[in-house]
């Protein structure tokens, strides 16, 4: 699989758990402030990405991540400071990855790649709080892999 694949298949599985766990009030503090950590960081993983592949694919790449970005924060509709942290981190990872890969070669390649697979990591552990949340809006729901939520 290519980290283009990898990273869309990524974006699906962020886009249904923002839909299913956007009420923060059902759940407790510790998995809500850990469920914040991890759409920071992929916030910031965006952030790199959206540098990254318009520095090493312009014409394939252009606005995707951002645009990722916009339809993640639509999806989980945050309170405005946890917007505003989103977006900061995604800014964040941006100028960051600029400065260090002003121009695309293999060790910017690379960073995406590893980059992806951090991203899988927190993806996974999104879509395994979905799993664990036993709420009744979900019953029925197919995941785009083609599982329920309830199944394992």
């Amino acid at each position: 699989m290519n980290i283009r694949t990898a990273i869309a298949a990524l974006f699906a599985i962020v886009s249904t758990t923002s839909v299913f766990c956007a009420n923060a009030g059902a759940q407790d503090l510790d998995r809500y402030l850990e469920r914040q950590r991890d759409l920071a960081a992929l916030s910031g993983i965006f952030g790199e990405m959206h540098h990254l592949r318009r520095t090493c694919e312009p014409r394939l790449e252009a606005d995707v991540w951002r645009e990722r970005m916009k339809k993640l924060i639509a999806l989980e509709e945050p309170q405005t400071n946890e917007r505003e942290e989103l977006v900061a981190k995604f800014n964040e990872g941006f100028r960051n990855v600029q400065r260090r890969f002003p121009s695309c070669d293999r060790r910017a390649r690379d960073y995406a790649a590893a980059r992806a697979a951090q991203g899988d990591e927190i993806v996974r552990r999104l879509r395994t709080q979905l799993l664990e949340t036993k709420d009744d809006s979900v019953e029925g729901f197919v995941l785009p892999n083609g599982t329920s939520p309830s199944s394992d």
